[in-house]
């Protein structure tokens, strides 16, 4: 019998099953991901969150040469410069908002921001994620928390710069 992966139990795999959340590996919710946001090979491409060693390793290994990890944006005129920001590997509201927190000015204006909402089994919660991306000033389509990966994008100001 293979070894069960850490935090499995059986009413998880029944709720991830029922929710049609995905159980996959790292690689296939990274390739939604990365579908979602339409990311390319010449994006500038930030991973954030516990599982970003790991999608920066897949990503190099697919050709991606413009990565980075994302812990913390430092100023406008240093960041404001990804295509795109993954978030990865948190488990709760909490951490996903603090990371996204943290992070998410990395954006261009009208750059995108992809969680990993995988480990959010319940509407509610999903829901909550997303109400803390629009208080963060980001734009979230009002479906988004029906998927696994939830779409995000960093507004434009009036005056073209970053809202």
């Amino acid at each position: 019998m293979p070894p069960r992966p850490m935090g499995w139990t059986p009413i998880r795999q029944a709720a991830q099953f029922m929710l049609g959340v995905p159980a996959d590996g790292l690689n296939q919710v990274l390739e939604r991901m990365l579908d979602l946001a339409q990311v390319t090979p010449i994006s500038f491409v930030a991973v954030a969150g516990p599982r970003a060693g790991d999608a920066m390793s897949h990503l190099w290994r697919r050709g991606y040469q413009r990565v980075e990890a994302a812990r913390r944006a430092t100023c406008g005129a240093a960041d404001e410069r990804s295509d795109v920001l993954i978030v990865l590997g948190c488990q709760t509201v909490p951490d996903m908002r603090a990371v996204v927190a943290a992070t998410f000015t990395m954006l261009r204006p009208g750059g995108a921001l992809v969680v990993d909402a995988g480990a959010l089994l319940d509407e509610p919660a999903r829901r909550a994620l997303l109400e803390s991306l629009l208080e963060l000033g980001l734009d979230v389509q009002p479906q988004a928390h029906l998927g696994a990966e939830v779409l995000a994008t960093r507004r434009f100001s009036r005056d073209g710069a970053a809202a």
